[in-house]
């Protein structure tokens, strides 16, 4: 009784979303009355925990019956349906855990603590002077625009240099971008953000970023610490980062380059950079938000 009480609250009526019980994401899956519950804790090679991981059981029909993601500490909780079932565990630079987990009516399965091993195929690049490819890297930004929508942008114009130490850590990347170059998809307020409100590209025509410290976090995840210069004011800034690895691409126009590459996210403060321009609506809005999401993807060939 106590358990199918606790699956009534973890669980929606057929057809419903439900909430992971553990609020380590969404199912969109049906949970059938007679379910019974998996769960587990997922942790590195190292022993820490893993939130965020993507935890997913399929059938023998190979249908996916439940889906949800790892929470703060690693852990997940899934209702599924009874029968012999397969689950997976992915997260970015980690080799992918299966195994197989039989799942009875109204009973738990807990399968305890299960451990990633990372993805040997993401090797550090080697030593050496790598330059953006400006056809394959994009350096894009999101506003919010009223308190109702957002606002994509991207920088244009731009060049980037990654000098690869031979300890990575060691390594220093510094990127120049044109602030001119600045592209929303409407010309009226390209001009406006260009500028003495926003950007300022006649007294500051360019926007630059170095590198001071790069920490490995785990697997592919780094943190590359540096310096972002706008408007002539400098600020710290931290770059949450993706290691996508290293490889020689043969095709038309590359000739086999090595090429390396990565997804890096950041937020910035306008207030840190100067960049105080105001307007409200009559109801005390913002037009534009305090905040900007940098989303930076990045291919870089070695020289």
């Amino acid at each position: 009784m106590v358990f199918a009480k606790l699956r009534r609250r973890w669980s929606a009526s057929e057809g419903t979303p439900a909430r992971s019980p553990r609020g380590g994401g969404f199912s969109l899956y049906p949970t059938p009355l007679d379910s019974g519950l998996v769960s587990g804790q997922v942790h590195d090679e190292r022993g820490a925990l893993l939130p965020g991981a993507t935890v997913t059981v399929v059938n023998r029909l190979n249908q996916v019956i439940g889906e949800s993601q790892t929470d703060a500490y690693g852990g997940f909780a899934l209702s599924v349906a009874p029968g012999a079932h397969r689950l997976s565990i992915t997260n970015g630079g980690y080799r992918r855990f299966s195994t197989r987990v039989q799942v009875h009516v109204n009973q738990h399965t807990p399968l305890g603590s299960l451990g990633l091993e990372p993805d040997d195929s993401l090797q550090l690049p080697q030593p050496g002077r790598y330059r953006f490819d400006p056809y394959h890297t994009e350096i894009r930004f999101v506003a919010q625009h009223i308190g109702m929508s957002k606002i994509h942008g991207e920088f244009r114009q731009f060049d980037g240099m990654i000098e690869v130490a031979p300890r990575f850590e060691d390594s220093q990347i510094e990127v120049v971008m044109e602030a001119a170059s600045i592209d929303t998809g409407v010309k009226m307020r390209d001009d406006h953000l260009r500028s003495a409100d926003f950007l300022d590209v006649e007294s500051h025509p360019r926007v630059l970023f170095r590198s001071e410290r790069l920490t490995h976090l785990r697997a592919d995840r780094w943190t590359v610490s540096g310096r972002l210069t706008l408007r002539g004011t400098t600020s710290p800034v931290d770059l949450e980062t993706s290691y996508l690895g290293q490889r020689r691409y043969q095709g038309p126009g590359f000739d086999g380059d090595l090429r390396v590459a990565c997804d890096a996210k950041a937020v910035l403060r306008r207030e840190d950079y100067s960049v105080n321009w105001q307007a409200t609506l009559a109801k005390g809005i913002a037009v534009v938000g305090p905040t900007i999401n940098i989303e930076i993807g990045v291919q870089a060939v070695m020289e």
